[in-house]
């Protein structure tokens, strides 16, 4: 399976774009969350599945970021769930997890991208404004 492309226009002011960050480790939340925010983003965030289901059907957001180690639910178990509903919101694994192990099945189960901790902040831009089909910020 291939890489999902996704639909949102070039011309998407950043500043009105929601991005859903889900991680249960408070510090990762809380980098992750900032940095994209540094991004001219705007965050919601939630650690757990559950709460970040709540949170993606109530404010649709355009994308998620999602640890795939998660107390309830797993990540891969959460995008099973917003694809199930024919969602095509791009999702995007940022984890700790080796990608060797678990790159296929987030493509399984309908992730976007794969992103394995520690990154480079770049990496982690770049991901997002591709995705978003956005041009990457100036700074």
């Amino acid at each position: 399976m291939a890489n999902r492309t996704c639909d949102y226009e070039s011309t998407l002011n950043r500043s009105k774009v929601l991005i859903l960050v889900i991680d249960n480790d408070e510090d990762n939340l809380e980098l992750t969350s900032k940095l994209i925010s540094y991004y001219g983003f705007q965050v919601m965030t939630a650690t757990n599945s559950l709460k970040a289901l709540e949170i993606f059907k109530q404010y649709q957001p355009a994308m998620v970021v999602s640890e795939l180690m998660l107390p309830d639910v797993d990540g891969i178990g959460f995008a099973t769930c917003v694809r199930a509903g024919a969602n095509e919101t791009p999702i995007i694994a940022l984890t700790s997890l080796p990608s060797h192990l678990f790159y296929e099945q987030t493509l399984r189960a309908g992730f976007n991208a794969y992103i394995e901790k520690p990154f480079e902040f770049e990496t982690l831009e770049h991901v997002l404004t591709r995705c978003l089909k956005l041009l990457p910020s100036l700074s």
